[in-house]
């Protein structure tokens, strides 16, 4: 291990953040990326211990997006063939919920397409699943509706939201490459009005979308002076007909070097792996937690499939890892 590997790993365990020099530094270092993983691991294991957490989603709106994200392909920017469906009733959203929460989530969000949500009947609906989901199951509510104001998220709050997400996407020097229906300044003003309404704030971006390694750093540094509870990491999973559609996979060690960076820039905070991470890391996913994730989604993404619950049980248990739900307590002894 290098001498600078040693004093960033001293330093974080001791509660002292690198500069953001040492921070671009490590994004350079590729022979020494089994030194970096391990620094990462150790403090993983100092801050989060052996809890995983899982989190679940539910497309609860899905196509018919205004926005123009160019890997998304639930933009009608783009013509993918997706599933395209109004808001689900609250039954169905809470039916998810309910299924996530047997299945090892400590979390659930509600996720709807478009810029935002501004019909009441909407509104409606979802303050409803969400009382529903927090009478109903022991989950933490969260939900992703796109770019709101403070007023309805303290409404969103009051019905008994616990968390919000609202993912930046990339750094702001490359985000016009990606999206130009909406400015940077909305995503950032739209975590910064969550965390003013009180809730629990999840915020992170997509890496592989043709952003330079520095472009990375400039990303997490973003996201250092929002300081989100969670970091959601999502890697891109190309969708057929997006702009992105062509777009190499990351290799699986330079999405392990992504993540252990990260791990050691938010010692503290939850670093959830999203989507991508199947196609993406590949034979080497258990290797996610061992860079310095404590968490990830479980079951299918919004528009793309995800693992079998099964197999990412069986991934926690052969780590030796706990699951940090309420209804696994029994399962994890």
């Amino acid at each position: 291990m290098t001498e600078i590997l040693k004093a960033i790993e001293e330093d974080v365990l001791n509660g002292i953040q690198p500069s953001d020099d040492e921070i671009y530094g490590l994004v350079e270092i590729d022979d020494n990326l089994i030194d970096l993983i391990s620094v990462a691991d150790k403090i993983r294991r100092k801050f989060k211990g052996k809890k995983v957490k899982f989190c679940s989603i539910v497309n609860a709106k899905s196509g018919m997006c205004a926005e123009n994200c160019a890997f998304c392909g639930q933009s009608s920017y783009h013509k993918t063939k997706i599933l395209k469906y109004p808001l689900l009733d609250t039954e169905a959203i809470v039916k998810s919920a309910m299924d996530a929460a047997h299945n090892g989530a400590a979390e659930f969000s509600i996720v709807t397409s478009g810029k935002g949500i501004k019909s009441r009947e909407e509104i409606k609906k979802i303050k409803s699943a969400i009382r529903k989901i927090k009478s109903e199951t022991p989950l933490e509510s969260c939900a992703s509706l796109g770019v709101l104001g403070k007023e309805f998220l303290e409404e969103l709050k009051d019905a008994g939201l616990d968390r919000y997400h609202h993912n930046l996407e990339t750094c702001p020097s490359f985000f016009s490459r990606i999206c130009t229906t909406r400015s940077y300044q909305e995503n950032i003003d739209t975590i910064r009005a969550a965390k003013e309404a009180g809730l629990i704030t999840c915020c992170g971006g997509i890496f592989g979308m043709g952003e330079s390694p520095q472009q990375r750093i400039e990303l997490a540094l973003t996201l250092k002076k929002l300081d989100p509870d969670s970091i959601p990491i999502n890697f891109l999973n190309p969708v057929k007909n997006t702009r992105l559609e062509n777009m190499p996979l990351l290799e699986p060690l330079e999405a392990l070097k992504i993540i252990a960076v990260f791990r050691i820039l938010f010692p503290r905070k939850d670093i959830i792996i999203c989507g991508g991470r199947e196609v993406v890391l590949r034979s080497l996913q258990p290797m996610m937690f061992l860079a310095g994730a404590n968490g990830m989604i479980l079951g299918d993404y919004l528009t793309t499939k995800g693992r079998s619950v099964k197999d990412d049980l069986d991934m926690i248990k052969d780590l030796g890892l706990k699951i940090l739900s309420p209804y696994m307590i029994n399962k994890n002894e």
